[in-house]
């Protein structure tokens, strides 16, 4: 529990903080949208300015030459004048208007009339010249523009839309780099979140797994031990008759030898599972080693009242470790007379499939629940609960022989289960029959 509410806590804090990035990015991404947006007005407002300014400079230049007694068609031209011209009457003196081609005249009224100064239209071209983000269109209701004084009264200077497209091509460029990172992050959150859930549960099932291997395991010692004790302090202490001793000791014997196979089970899991010695292979009869296998099985089969159907092919050779196979197929016959039917039924098959070696091993028990199947062969798993389950074990049979048979390259599956039993098939490769010498 402690664990998941860590989880939740660690999902919590880096989706408020995922949130939060997005919120923020998408704040600024449109603040700078906004300043860029500014900033082409107030690019053109500066704009409008300075042709206002080098126009008023002109007017004042006109003026400055007239004041220093200057007078067209006596004195020279005044910069930045191509021409000028005096009218004797002064009610018809306009302030500036741009003619017809193109050049910009100014006037300035004196006491002897009016003087008009003209400006080249090349000049007034330079005047009027704009950055590349800016243009000039004809009107003065331009929402976006910003209005010329005279003689442009007309019209106003404006962000070309071109530019403001580039200005909104670059906002959406952002924007979906944005979402294409958030998106990136969140699905990296969410894996991060599946992969520890995934642990999470995988350390729950470890803890119940482990949990149940001790009970089992202190179920298996506790018990033969006691019958052990039982029987031993019995003879020792006289209550047996002569005729009852041997039967006391033989039990202590079964007991003892119940403890060494459990012990012995515990080694294997050692050798065998995970991290454990590697498979020594050699090329050998398998044949023979399931056929011994089943025989010293059959023994201890026939006084549990359990009977045993066997089908082997003769003269199949594999590169195998034989004593790894033994313990393999030792561990799914007791498995199959563990679980088997009243009274148990076990059938063994061993034949050639496609250059692989197939052995198949039944039993006529209840079958398992198929939401289990996929978790019978890890280690100490057992299917109920270890305080209420009567069956003896300790949940590393069929983990050793998933074990063993992947290291020899095969596999190991159920392939029927149900109310009429389960059947376990084994396969492994590269083997070969050879002719049985007579």
């Amino acid at each position: 529990m402690r664990h998941i509410v860590v989880a939740a806590l660690v999902v919590v804090v880096i989706n408020a903080q995922l949130t939060w990035w997005i919120v923020f990015v998408l704040r600024l991404n449109r603040s700078h949208l906004d300043l860029e947006r500014e900033r082409l007005r107030e690019t053109a407002r500066l704009e409008a300015v300075r042709i206002e300014a080098e126009i008023g400079a002109a007017r004042e230049a006109l003026s400055a030459a007239l004041l220093a007694g200057a007078l067209p068609g006596r004195d020279p031209v005044p910069r930045p004048y191509v021409g000028w011209r005096q009218l004797v009457s002064r009610e018809k003196c306009p302030q500036a208007r741009v003619n017809s081609i193109g050049a910009l005249e100014l006037s300035v009224a004196t006491r002897v009339g009016c003087v008009t100064g003209i400006v080249a239209a090349d000049r007034v071209e330079e005047i009027l010249h704009l950055p590349a983000d800016l243009e000039i269109v004809e009107g003065s209701g331009e929402p976006e523009g910003v209005v010329l004084s005279e003689p442009f009264s007309d019209r106003a200077i404006r962000p070309r839309p071109e530019a403001w497209e580039e200005t909104l091509a670059r906002y959406r460029r952002r924007i979906v780099m944005m979402v294409s990172e958030g998106s990136f992050f969140a699905l990296l959150l969410f894996v991060l979140i599946g992969l520890l859930w995934m642990s999470l549960r995988r350390e729950v099932e470890l803890q119940r797994q482990h949990r149940n291997f001790l009970s089992a395991i202190t179920h298996e010692l506790k018990s033969p031990l006691a019958a052990i004790r039982l029987s031993l302090e019995t003879v020792a202490s006289g209550r047996a008759s002569p005729d009852a001793v041997p039967r006391f000791l033989s039990n202590a014997l079964d007991d003892a030898s119940r403890l060494q196979d459990l012990v012995q089970k515990v080694l294997e899991a050692t050798r065998y599972g995970e991290g454990g010695s590697r498979i020594e292979r050699r090329h050998a009869d398998l044949s023979t080693v399931v056929a011994d296998s089943v025989d010293t099985f059959a023994r201890s089969a026939l006084a549990a009242g359990a009977r045993v159907e066997s089908g082997i092919e003769n003269g199949l050779w594999a590169e195998i470790d034989a004593e790894a196979i033994a313990i393999a197929v030792s561990n799914l016959l007791e498995n199959a007379i563990k679980y088997g039917g009243a009274p148990p039924l076990v059938s063994v098959r061993l034949a050639t499939r496609n250059g692989d070696a197939v052995l198949e091993v039944g039993d006529n028990g209840g079958g398992i629940p198929r939401d289990e199947i996929p978790m019978i062969f890890q280690r100490f798993y057992r299917a109920g609960d270890e305080m209420t389950r009567t069956t003896r074990g300790t949940g590393l049979g069929l983990y050793l022989v998933q074990q063993i048979i992947a290291a020899h390259g095969g596999s190991v599956s159920v392939m029927e289960t149900g109310p009429e039993g389960t059947r376990f098939e084994v396969v492994i490769p590269g083997a070969e029959s050879r002719e049985v010498e007579a």
